[in-house]
């Protein structure tokens, strides 16, 4: 399949990750935030209930609709999913998990004040503190955000210097904005996206475009 995307090692694929799995090396680190089938609503700014930020409405996540279903994922050798509390009953028991603290103490609002990932290891389970409220954040300050769940670069850069080697070639197959793509740049590797959502394709092209030309 002709890569929607390609250059200095970073491949993105406009396609359903299920139909091209031959894409993925059976070595690759996966490392993903995947819909984790709770209907998320993303009509942030018809449901904003102050006028104190600015809120836009973004894209349904594809596939949010339905179950996931993470095993054709567990079976690669380094397995990292964020959501997983959702689908928990699905994974095989493991003792490491990474608890991304996004509030860091900072109080509380309608939204979660940590996410959870998935790790397939026998370490500790982790906690990354980093504070991501809004506009209010430690980092990516003055960036727009462009998916209804994007992470931050500083976060999965922390995963994936903790988790991976530097050859480890890393996949997410659910690419988004393409923020993995965009970390594993800064952290040396190779890396492969999937996304069925063009315009994120287009996104996460842009985003690694505009990494290269500051580098």
């Amino acid at each position: 399949m002709k890569p929607y995307y390609e250059h200095g090692g970073i491949t993105i694929f406009h396609a359903d990750c299920r139909e091209i799995l031959s894409v993925i090396p059976k070595d690759a680190a996966i490392i993903s935030d995947p819909p984790y089938g709770i209907n998320l609503k993303t009509n942030d700014a018809e449901r904003k209930r102050s006028k104190l930020a600015p809120a836009k409405d973004y894209m349904p996540v594809y596939g949010d609709s339905t179950p996931f279903n993470p095993w054709p994922w567990v079976s690669y050798p380094k397995c990292i999913l964020f959501g997983a509390n959702h689908y928990a009953p699905k994974l095989p028991p493991s003792p490491t998990w990474i608890v991304w603290d996004k509030r860091c103490g900072l109080g509380e609002n309608d939204n979660a004040d940590c996410e959870f990932a998935w790790v397939k290891d026998d370490s500790p389970a982790r906690i990354c503190r980093h504070y991501w409220n809004g506009m209010l954040r430690d980092s990516e300050r003055d960036v727009e955000r462009v998916h209804p769940t994007q992470k931050p670069i500083a976060v999965m850069e922390w995963i994936i210097s903790r988790y991976t080697t530097p050859q480890d070639v890393i996949a997410d197959p659910y690419m988004g904005s393409g923020t993995t793509l965009v970390a594993a740049n800064k952290c040396g590797h190779e890396a492969i996206g999937i996304e069925i959502e063009e315009k994120y394709c287009e996104i996460a092209a842009k985003r690694l475009s505009q990494e290269v030309f500051q580098f």
